[in-house]
């Protein structure tokens, strides 16, 4: 796509769109944006959310089932 097909494309933007637009770019000149640099999200830690829930219970006859699915059995 040609800067010029790109200006077209933002000025059809609805406004609200056309301004977050702008905000990503201008973040992507100050190098927000460059490699090496990739923000990363911060994911929950889900070991401790599920740890929460269920504490430290254990699934009656869960390795039977852990094996029967390996195919150990």
């Amino acid at each position: 796509m040609s800067a010029t097909e790109l200006i077209k494309q933002v000025a059809g933007l609805p406004p609200q769109e056309r301004m977050l637009f702008e905000q990503l770019f201008r973040a992507m000149e100050n190098g927000a944006g460059t490699r090496g640099q990739a923000q990363r999200s911060k994911w929950p830690d889900f070991g401790q959310r599920l740890q929460d829930i269920y504490g430290d219970k254990v699934a009656p006859d869960s390795q039977n089932t852990i094996d029967e699915g390996r195919g150990d059995r």
